[in-house]
């Protein structure tokens, strides 16, 4: 079946959004929501420019913090905010993480004004409000989501995870909250999905669908170590046959819609969108880049040795260089994509020890696109626990730049791993990001513990 994919698109692609006043329209603005709003298009446009700040924020931006604070690449070259978070020594000065936070928040915003403002929109038809709705909450949820996981501690840190996560905000308000648990967070997160992924459409232009929504409830559960649930929602998504696997090992493709993506942002000559990816991560248009991989994972990767066609992606020396992105100005970014799928739903039929045949076939398929067909397989009779060890092995090379494999390294260790990260406990103080210098002035607000891990 044709591949169908759907992306956030930056706003040169949705039309000339950008100059809109909806797009002035931020966390305190005296603007009202009766003077922004006043038909469908007002919200659609609101929604649109909602999409965009996502793309601002996954255009490479939470990738690369997500991945100094793991194990995958190395110190910076000389950027203070990067050191900051490397070193696990962010304050509420440090720019980067507050932008981050800020952004998660705007996008959280305008989501709810959406959902707020249904009432004084009079030519507003009962399916659009379902979509429009459905979109909003599939937003505020990815960004509740990604803003728990940098600025608190992970799912299963507390026995009842009631440890403090980030405010949960579900009203177009900026009224002071304090910091919701972990728990209340991820509820709301699995509630605004599931509404997504009931009422999105199969298809859904350039915006959020159905399987979109799936995914992320696939890797929600995942975090949540709710294996059942996990495996479930990955085969619902691989089994729709909607997307198949790349052959190339290049996910970040130009001017190509690359089959496996899910969920993923759109870039364009000179919109931008993947500038934090090119300009920190290529290799061959400078000598010394600003980041590079870590020794740790150039070891990792060799051990796989030149069979492997995921070691095209590094060159070893002094200094790892990452060469992912490589002759490329700008790429499209996958955010949840089909290998994605194939590893959650692996791990996880391993972690229940069920279906091992399909967890097989799943990594056989990643691995016969990395080292060619019929090498280096998992065998038939593979038990739980070598499954779950290849998923994982798997997972960190294919996923490598896209910031997610903290979060599978903290998942681990709070599930009672004895997980180190960079010589340092996997929950030491500074592995959390700590919070904007705007909540500093909310009475009572409880920052997170500063302090490197050293």
């Amino acid at each position: 079946m044709k591949s169908k994919i759907f992306f956030i698109v930056t706003a040169l692609l949705l039309g000339t959004v950008s100059c809109d006043h909806l797009l002035e329209f931020e966390p305190g603005d005296v603007i009202l929501a009766e003077d922004a709003i006043r038909s469908a298009d007002d919200l659609q446009r609101l929604l649109v420019s909602n999409y965009d700040v996502l793309a601002n924020l996954y255009g490479g931006r939470v990738q690369i913090v997500n991945e100094l604070r793991g194990p995958n690449f190395g110190a910076p070259d000389n950027s203070l905010d990067f050191t900051a978070v490397y070193n696990r020594e962010t304050t509420f000065f440090t720019g980067i993480n507050a932008g981050i936070y800020t952004d998660f928040y705007y996008a959280i915003y305008r989501s709810n004004v959406v959902i707020e403002n249904f009432s004084i929109v009079e030519d507003l038809a009962d399916a659009d409000r379902t979509r429009l709705e459905a979109e909003a909450r599939f937003i505020r949820a990815l960004c509740h989501w990604g803003a728990v996981k940098m600025y608190a501690k992970p799912f299963g840190y507390s026995l009842s995870n009631d440890h403090a996560g980030v405010p949960l905000r579900l009203a177009p308000s900026q009224d002071p909250l304090p910091r919701a648990t972990v728990k209340e967070v991820y509820d709301q997160v699995l509630a605004d999905l599931e509404f997504a992924a009931a009422n999105l459409p199969d298809q859904n232009g350039p915006y959020a669908t159905r399987m979109a929504a799936e995914s992320y409830l696939a890797q929600v559960h995942f975090l949540m170590s709710n294996h059942e649930q996990s495996a479930g929602y990955a085969s619902s998504v691989i089994s729709s046959d909607l997307y198949s696997l790349d052959g190339d090992l290049d996910r970040f493709e130009t001017d190509i819609i690359n089959p496996e993506t899910i969920f993923g942002i759109v870039s364009q000559p000179n919109d931008f969108r993947s500038s934090w990816f090119r300009d920190n991560l290529r290799s061959d248009n400078t000598s010394n880049p600003q980041l590079a991989f870590s020794e740790d994972f150039a070891f990792f990767m060799s051990l796989s040795g030149a069979a492997d066609g995921r070691s095209a992606w590094y060159t070893p020396g002094p200094r790892a260089l990452i060469n992912r992105f490589n002759d490329k100005e700008y790429f499209n970014i996958p955010l949840s994509h089909l290998t994605l799928m194939h590893l959650i739903r692996a791990e996880s039929l391993g972690e229940l020890n069920q279906d091992l045949s399909t967890a097989i076939a799943d990594l056989n398929a990643i691995r016969a696109r990395a080292y060619g067909t019929g090498n280096n397989e998992i065998g038939s009779d593979a038990m739980a626990a070598e499954i779950i060890a290849a998923a994982r092995e798997e997972y960190r090379k294919e996923t490598v730049c896209e910031g997610t494999w903290i979060d599978q390294l903290l998942r681990r260790g709070a599930s009672g791993e004895p997980i180190f990260i960079r010589g340092a406990p996997w929950d030491c103080p500074g592995v959390s990001l700590q919070f904007s210098n705007s909540e500093t002035t909310v009475q009572g607000f409880e920052l997170n513990e500063e302090g490197g891990c050293l």
